[in-house]
């Protein structure tokens, strides 16, 4: 009897545990600061793509941080300051090349991705490092 009600109790805790959850988070500053992510940012016009780089975004804390991106026609990087303020799904950067206002289109402990309001011509996909 003890076996079964162990068995039970086991597959109770086994169907109880969301294994995806472990890796969705609440978008919030606590959560993305002092880490850094890697990816692509690009700009379109309709469907058609009409810049795109390899960017990186460091977000040191206290709604500073670094952004460097490296465009598809280029070979030289480009470094820039940042500064972030986030507001429940959104992040305001004043910074060159991504300033403005990105919604936070979806988020999870390793991946982020981001699209430019209001005409979301823009989009991040970016990965943490």
């Amino acid at each position: 009897m003890k076996r079964i009600l162990s068995i039970i109790l086991a597959a109770f805790a086994i169907i109880s545990c969301d294994p995806a959850g472990k890796d969705t988070l609440s978008f919030n500053e606590e959560n993305i600061e002092n880490t850094r992510w890697k990816g692509v940012w690009k700009r379109t016009e309709g469907a058609m793509v009409k810049e795109q780089a390899d960017v990186t975004l460091k977000f040191i804390g206290s709604g500073t941080g670094t952004f460097s991106q490296k465009r598809s026609s280029t070979t030289s990087k480009q470094n820039y300051d940042m500064k972030y303020e986030i507001s429940g799904k959104t992040i305001t950067f004043d910074c060159p090349v991504i300033d403005g206002t990105w919604e936070v289109s979806g988020y999870t402990e390793n991946t982020m991705t981001l699209t430019l309001l209001p005409g979301k011509n823009g989009l991040m996909i970016l990965v943490k490092e």
